[in-house]
């Protein structure tokens, strides 16, 4: 009785974050929570690229639960709710990508402190420089082996006995980037130069290492990153970037879209210019990260050779 009424007087006075928090902490562990056995590390990842990273370097000695997983809910926007603030309260190591892209994991954090909890930021791995760097990080293949080998040193120091595990799934992981790398460098090889279109700056760490170029305003693009609408002059730009055909492809978000971005697409459809959607959470028809990352790939070639 005495714990009830504890969390009772709570939730009576506690913000709105706290409330949610409290009704996780007394409720039962939600389905989607990733179960977890005695000597199993539970892993928390804001999206579910890294948790899929996470549990192929973790293999049988880990629980993750990702707390972005839908296709179709903008990351930027994710509201948390009590199963998020669930899932960390028992996390011994949370994994989070930075750069502001995902800052409702902070909050949830900051709400509720846990002794010996290991929270990894994928923006401090990298210490990626500039004013506004792209927070769109995985899709830059060739530093993916940093990112993997940070969770893999987390996952060993809340595991030591597991450690030469994760150091050798670490390393498959990083042999299976192979792949990858060679359709990025086969698009360099035979594209360098070639001018595309993209809607936002999702694939832009891609469109450099394939020595691709933009051809279309990044003004448009940040501006629809951001939420805003683009200006008059960057939009005409980039109509007429893709009806004079000085692109290639144009790449779209396919998780996030609304009528600026529908109508550029229905814009290179008319005029005869490939499109190819990159997302920002795995798909469920893609198996894993790579199968991905690989899909996405060989359309953006396979557009550019169209």
């Amino acid at each position: 009785m005495r714990m009830a009424e504890g969390c009772f007087a709570a939730l009576a006075t506690a913000i709105v974050l706290t409330l949610a928090l409290s009704l996780a902490a007394c409720a039962s562990t939600p389905a989607t929570i990733a179960p977890s056995a005695p000597g199993v590390v539970r892993v928390v990842a804001a999206e579910n690229f890294w948790g899929d990273i996470a549990a192929q370097i973790g293999g049988a000695h880990v629980a993750v639960t990702s707390i972005i997983t839908d296709p179709n809910v903008d990351p930027h926007t994710h509201e948390s709710n009590p199963h998020d603030a669930a899932a960390l309260s028992s996390a011994q190591l949370v994994i989070e990508n930075g750069f502001g892209y995902d800052d409702f994991i902070d909050k949830l954090l900051a709400a509720g402190h846990r002794s010996g909890r290991t929270v990894l930021s994928i923006e401090k791995v990298l210490a990626i420089g500039g004013d506004n760097p792209n927070p769109h990080v995985w899709y830059d293949t060739a530093q993916l082996p940093a990112a993997v080998d940070a969770i893999r040193g987390a996952l060993a120091n809340a595991d030591p006995a597991d450690a030469a595990t994760f150091a050798s799934n670490a390393k498959t992981f990083d042999d299976s980037l192979a792949p990858l790398l060679n359709t990025i460098a086969h698009i360099k090889t035979a594209y360098a130069g070639t001018a595309i279109a993209y809607t936002e700056r999702v694939p832009g760490y891609l469109v450099a290492a394939a020595g691709l170029v933009l051809g279309s305003p990044a003004g448009f693009s940040q501006a629809i990153e951001d939420g805003n609408d683009p200006s008059p002059g960057d939009t005409a730009a980039f109509d007429a970037a893709i009806t004079d055909h000085q692109v290639k492809v144009l790449l779209y978000n396919s998780q996030v879209t609304d009528a600026q971005t529908d109508k550029i697409r229905q814009l290179a459809r008319k005029a005869g210019v490939p499109t190819v959607g990159v997302a920002e959470t795995i798909p469920k028809t893609d198996a894993n990260f790579q199968a991905w990352q690989l899909r996405q790939d060989n359309e953006l070639l396979a557009a550019l050779g169209g």
